[in-house]
């Protein structure tokens, strides 16, 4: 995706936040995965150049530094791969790491009986999905389920003043908040962590959801020159898991 463009710094939002959800996709996802099965002893350097990348992406960062700090850390990724095969063969402690998939209770988010069912659904075709790796359908279905978690705790407010006066709500050009329906997942991550319903690592986060979620459009997967594997699928879903329970949290 880095390569595509020729500007000489990173500024568009695309790239800073896939740049930005892949650093924080390691530490809270990949990271205490492959800890279990190397050790500690490897991951530092490998530390250190997500801790890069999540600062660049943080500024207007040189495309060329972008790019070394890729580079590096696909040689760092390589040579554990090389130096902890069997480890990471054996493999029998990884799947310990995946959360369930048992869909939440979400009665305290949503009283209606038929939308509960609604999202009991939703969370379920997301994990058949993720399970047979329709890994685009999967990300589709999870920005869905997504949307709609955070639409429910927007309409269990008894007064939404709050979330249409936030800085982050969208506005048309007069200036005035846009309705629910034109709001995108991105506008409702950023209300609901100002409103402090998510923390800004699950913001950053759940906005790789969003960007992959983008791909749907064969265009946009053409011309970036992304596509979502099944293991892509897999982390995105702990992801959108943890953003889901997060806000279903009192």
């Amino acid at each position: 995706m880095l390569h595509k463009s020729t500007t000489r710094q990173v500024r568009s939002d695309d790239e800073t936040q896939v740049a930005k959800a892949t650093a924080y996709a390691w530490f809270n996802n990949c990271r205490p995965v492959v800890l279990t099965a190397v050790g500690d002893g490897q991951l530092k350097g490998l530390d250190d150049q997500y801790r890069a990348l999540l600062a660049a992406s943080e500024r207007a960062t040189l495309r060329s530094r972008y790019l070394a700090i890729v580079k590096q850390t696909k040689n760092l990724l390589s040579q554990v791969k090389v130096d902890q095969a069997l480890a990471l063969a054996a493999g029998n402690t990884l799947p310990q790491h995946a959360t369930v998939d048992d869909a939440p209770d979400f009665s305290p988010l949503v009283l209606d009986a038929k939308m509960q069912a609604i999202l009991v659904n939703r969370w379920q075709e997301c994990v058949k999905c993720v399970t047979v790796g329709a890994a685009l359908s999967a990300v589709v279905m999870m920005g869905g389920m997504l949307e709609g978690l955070l639409l429910a705790r927007v309409n269990q407010l008894k007064d939404k003043s709050p979330v249409f006066k936030a800085a982050n709500a969208p506005k048309d050009k007069a200036g005035s908040p846009l309705k629910l329906k034109e709001w995108g997942l991105k506008n409702y991550l950023d209300v609901a962590h100002e409103l402090t319903w998510i923390s800004k690592t699950t913001k950053d986060v759940g906005e790789v959801v969003r960007d992959y979620r983008n791909y749907i459009h064969p265009q946009k997967e053409h011309s970036h020159g992304v596509s979502i594997s099944a293991d892509d699928a897999r982390t995105l879903w702990e992801i959108a898991k943890s953003v889901a329970r997060q806000v279903l949290k009192p």
